[in-house]
């Protein structure tokens, strides 16, 4: 395959390259102040190399994984691998398994520039926050059920999972190239600049809170999901324009961050139908 001859071949755990790779991937610090992120896998690799825009730095493939219909198929297809401009590493399965951070390693590893967003927020239509939400798995599905139900900006305070750490890319299954991703500081000040009214919806218990099913969810706004100790924080409690409750059984206290997320955006997904 004419690729081929850009692949560099390495057999040592002394190998500065390999080194300087597993100590990245040690940290999401470390990834972070680097510049860069990692994915891993098949389906992850598929939407990296076949998405324009994205900034691939190296790709890292286990020997056993190279000539597997899968991989061919995906790589034949790749001008990134074809061009020749992308470093690919090619790995015996035993070194491989020292640089994966998976009980089973398949491979490939992908080290790639994050994608930023390409145009300020929109308050014209919807953004959702992430308020505080620290797993990493809930993270991950709340990205994912965004693009489902049609939400595609989305604001991520500090205090959250970084959403391009490889547990949040595997539980979003790469939901975060989809999205416009945001500061909540450039919510904010987006917030600020605008001069008419935005919704913005939390779930609470408040008072006044509105069955979600008798809300009004067309106009667009903007959802707050809070962390999953602590809920929604107080200040985006007190900025919040409609308190919504979910109407559920007795049995169970609450539903957590990731189905709550899915039951808000589907029924306003419903509505806008």
């Amino acid at each position: 395959m004419s690729y081929e001859r850009n692949f560099t071949t390495i057999e040592s755990t002394q190998n500065e390259r390999l080194k300087s790779a597993i100590k990245l991937l040690s940290s999401n610090n470390a990834l972070r102040q680097s510049g860069l992120a990692a994915a891993e896998g098949l389906h992850l690799a598929e939407i990296l190399l076949h998405l324009p825009g994205v900034n691939i730095e190296s790709v890292w493939i286990p020997q056993s994984l190279l000539n597997k219909p899968e991989w061919l198929t995906m790589s034949a297809l790749s001008d990134v691998l074809e061009n020749g401009e992308v470093r690919c590493l090619v790995l015996a399965d035993s070194l491989y398994a020292k640089l994966s951070k998976l009980k089973s390693p398949t491979g490939p590893m992908i080290f790639f520039e994050p994608v930023n967003a390409s145009a300020a927020i929109d308050l014209n239509k919807e953004v959702a926050l992430l308020d505080g939400i620290q797993d990493p798995g809930n993270v991950g599905t709340l990205l994912r059920n965004c693009v489902a139900a049609g939400v595609y900006q989305v604001a991520v305070s500090d205090h959250s999972a970084w959403v391009w750490s490889d547990k949040v890319l595997r539980a979003g299954m790469g939901a975060q190239f989809s999205l416009q991703l945001f500061s909540e500081s450039e919510l904010l000040a987006a917030l600020t600049a605008q001069q008419g009214k935005i919704s913005i919806r939390v779930t609470s218990l408040h008072p006044k809170s509105v069955d979600l099913f008798e809300a009004d969810l067309k106009p667009a706004g903007v959802w707050v999901f809070g962390s999953e100790g602590q809920g929604v924080s107080q200040p985006w409690l007190d900025r919040a324009t409609q308190h919504i409750r979910i109407p559920q059984s007795t049995l169970i206290e609450s539903l957590n961050v990731g189905s709550s997320s899915a039951v808000c955006l589907f029924e306003q997904f419903r509505q806008r139908r």
